[in-house]
């Protein structure tokens, strides 16, 4: 009975998020007319060609960086795991190869999903601006250019960026590796893909809550409140992705405008909600 309850309840929340999920992935059909309207075109082709040069150089970059790294971890690792562990200098030598095996056969497997968060991360700058130009021409308000302001944003910008990809990136390694289990690899590409949308979510969101006067601790309130909408946000982004080619000019741009169409919603019907409290 208390299992059944539990369940229920579940199904229940499960429909919740199912509403709210697809109510925010509509925002991208908002996001398409404001891009339209506004003739996004230099944005749409700055983001696409940076995609298509810095993913080539990133994930070559990464595993190069991995084959670089195996002999120098390799010598320095040896001797204080042969003091922990009962087990020759081959043997350890051999367990530390397979572990960058791995670790490369993860990253080849979620190449997208990595290198997404790396890119949202080295081009914080650029949506940094974006994000900005979008609330602009939404609002009607100026925000003119302060290279103190912009370094601010840059700053807090990149250290959640950086945190967020971090996590993103550890969890879709770590579940990779669990990957190779029997039966549990069933569940793996749901996991990966799950993470992926979400942190993707709310790192094209905090570009907004930063420049909206957010701290940190604040934002993650924010993203906690409202986990389906980053769930949201990130899956449309993934989605536009898919397309090839077409929708790596697409996807960064669509996916800034669209979180802060739908932060503006999220904060409107918070404000709403107040004024009829009090």
């Amino acid at each position: 009975m208390l299992f059944k309850k539990k369940f229920d309840s579940f199904k229940e929340k499960m429909k919740h998020f199912e509403v709210i999920i697809l109510d925010t992935l509509q925002v991208f059909f908002d996001a398409h007319r404001f891009i339209r309207k506004h003739n996004y075109r230099t944005y749409l082709l700055v983001s696409g060609l940076a995609f298509l040069l810095l993913f080539s150089l990133t994930i070559k970059g990464l595993t190069i960086g991995l084959d670089k790294l195996q002999e120098p971890v390799s010598q320095k690792l040896t001797p204080y795991l042969q003091e922990i562990i009962n087990l020759s200098i081959e043997d350890i030598r051999k367990g530390i190869t397979a572990t960058f095996w791995l670790v490369k056969k993860a990253i080849e497997s979620n190449k997208d999903a990595i290198f997404g968060g790396i890119f949202l991360v080295i081009g914080t700058p650029y949506f940094s601006l974006l994000s900005s130009k979008t609330e602009e021409l939404a609002t009607g308000k100026s925000y003119p250019f302060k290279w103190k302001t912009f370094w601010k944003e840059i700053r807090r910008g990149l250290s959640l960026s950086f945190r967020n990809s971090l996590k993103q990136v550890g969890l879709i390694l770590i579940i990779t590796l669990i990957g190779f289990i029997p039966v549990v690899n069933i569940i793996t590409p749901l996991l990966t893909f799950t993470i992926q949308a979400y942190y993707n979510g709310i790192l094209m969101t905090d570009y907004t809550l930063e420049r909206q006067g957010y701290t940190v601790s604040e934002s993650l309130s924010i993203y906690k409140a409202n986990k389906p909408e980053m769930f949201a946000i990130g899956l449309g982004f993934m989605f536009l992705l898919l397309i090839p080619v077409i929708g790596w000019f697409m996807a960064p741009v669509y996916g800034i405008v669209a979180s802060y169409l739908q932060f503006s919603k999220v904060k409107q019907r918070k404000d709403s909600s107040l004024a009829n409290a009090n």
